[in-house]
């Protein structure tokens, strides 16, 4: 029986050693992410220069544009712009690009419906370009297989849902 505890309290030991082994010591604590490599100076300034040791300039960003552009395939594009040259009898280089981006239309209007028409319920990837013509905008929709369409009367944000129609008197 004295065997067996001995025997025991040999593994328990063994055991333990063993655990003590993997944990750091103390005085090797561990760093958090932050502490590991923190940087001297913030990420937004720049560092400092031997001309201003006092004074650290912030780095300046530029404006955000209002529209996206150039995410729409090129030859989508073209034809986009030569459907607008041709309602506007305008040349083509005399049109301004100030939008094309990648959109998801929540439903197959394409955030334009027109009264009268049924579409698919289901979200659509596609394209929302928006080409500055003379004094117009011309708002177009296209899908991702390259139908688009001029919108004249878009929805706000572009829901895609039918707008609420006044009774007539």
């Amino acid at each position: 029986m004295m065997k067996d505890r001995s025997f025991i309290l040999l593994i328990g030991v063994a055991a333990l050693l063993a655990f003590a082994g993997c944990a750091p010591s103390p005085a090797e604590e561990p760093q958090t992410p932050m502490e590991q490599e923190a940087p001297l100076t913030s990420p937004l300034e720049a560092p400092a220069s031997p001309l201003s040791p006092l004074l650290t300039p912030l780095v300046e960003f530029p404006a955000p544009v209002e529209g996206v552009t150039g995410e729409v395939p090129a030859n989508l594009l073209e034809a986009i712009l030569a459907d607008a040259a041709t309602r506007t009898g305008l040349e083509r280089n005399a049109l301004i690009v100030l939008q094309d981006e990648a959109v998801i239309w929540s439903d197959g209007s394409l955030g334009c419906p027109e009264p009268d028409m049924m579409y698919t319920q289901a979200l659509v990837e596609g394209y929302h370009v928006i080409v500055q013509a003379g004094d117009r905008q011309l708002d177009y929709r296209a899908s991702r297989s390259g139908f688009f369409k001029l919108c004249e009367n878009p929805l706000p944000g572009g829901m895609g849902q039918a707008p609420e129609q006044k009774p007539d008197r």
